[in-house]
């Protein structure tokens, strides 16, 4: 997996200038069309990337609220979910560049560039770790960024969390966790985190707290699901995953037990993504006949928000809003 050339983020958003949601209408270059009104919601439409984008999958486009448009971003972004901080993990130049993350205070318009604490690679002299997939706490307080080695079926070395709005960063290892799909993820209460052990077809998965000490272990398949209001419901009784082969399906597991709650076959014609995370406490956020939309717990498609063509490549990014 490469590493990022090192690109600034100039993106300007201020709080109460035009809307916060991107409209319904067709997104840049006609990759997908956004059919439902988005405001209000548990969740917001933050980011996509494309084929159609230059090739630029890690890149993208963000949402700017003043702006009222979607903007090249410089690396991968995540919204906070009080929609104050936008977190972008820079794209950082082939060699020495240490990665990097800028975070924009919506309000201010103020831009902090931190530093992370991440080792170089021993496999690749000069090249640091690979550093991917800024993902927020529930509560906004921490940014956790995965940090792993490269490879099929990378091993993790840790985490990276960065407290806001202190901006302290920190390193946490958590050494040989499964990192497939996006890696580490929150638990509810913002305090641990959760991510796949084992082998691909025989996994589990595995709880640790922010010192890197493990908690727990859930004998399930799958990996933990990243967006929206993330791996487990907003009252924590569940929690979801990726599962089967070809992630073609949501299962749905007890938080407590660890017994199977169900499992949703998802949407198989598009092929550019699996389930997503939650959408509230009785929906998720997958893929649909049609793009991206709500699902019941039974699998019944109950509204689609973004149209997306057949076999359309079409990655987006849904960040939650509020605490669910």
């Amino acid at each position: 997996m490469a590493v990022y050339a090192l690109v600034a983020l100039a993106l300007i958003a201020v709080s109460g200038t035009g809307p916060a949601q991107p409209p319904i209408g067709p997104l840049p270059d006609g990759v997908a069309t956004i059919v439902a009104k988005m405001a209000e919601r548990p969740v917001q439409f933050t980011s996509f990337s494309s084929p159609r984008d230059k090739g630029q999958w890690v890149d993208g486009r963000v949402w700017n609220p003043r702006k009222r448009a979607f903007l090249r971003a410089g690396g991968e972004v995540t919204v906070s979910p009080d929609e104050r901080w936008q977190a972008t993990l820079v794209r950082t130049r082939p060699g020495n560049s240490q990665p990097k993350v800028h975070l924009l205070d919506r309000k201010s318009g103020h831009t902090t560039k931190i530093l992370l604490p991440v080792s170089t690679d021993r496999s690749r002299p000069g090249n640091h770790l690979i550093t991917r997939w800024p993902t927020w706490s529930p509560n906004g307080r921490r940014l956790l960024l995965n940090v792993f080695e490269p490879g099929y079926a990378p091993r993790s070395e840790g985490i990276v969390l960065i407290d806001v709005p202190s901006m302290k960063s920190r390193f946490v290892q958590i050494k040989r966790a499964l990192i497939t799909g996006a890696g580490f993820q929150w638990t509810r209460d913002g305090e641990g985190v959760v991510v796949r052990w084992g082998k691909n077809g025989k996994s589990s998965i595995r709880q640790y707290d922010l010192k890197g000490a493990l908690q727990r272990t859930w004998h399930v398949g799958g990996r933990p699901a990243s967006q929206g209001q993330g791996t487990f419901s907003p009252s924590g009784r569940r929690f979801v995953t990726a599962c089967t082969t070809a992630e073609r399906s949501a299962c749905v597991w007890d938080t407590k037990t660890g017994k199977s709650v169900t499992r949703i076959k998802l949407a198989t014609s598009l092929t550019w993504t699996s389930v997503l995370g939650w959408y509230d406490e009785r929906h998720l956020l997958a893929p649909t006949r049609q793009g991206v939309g709500i699902v019941d717990l039974r699998g019944h498609v109950v509204e689609t928000l973004v149209k997306v063509s057949d076999r359309q490549g079409f990655w987006p990014r849904f960040d939650a809003r509020g605490n669910g």
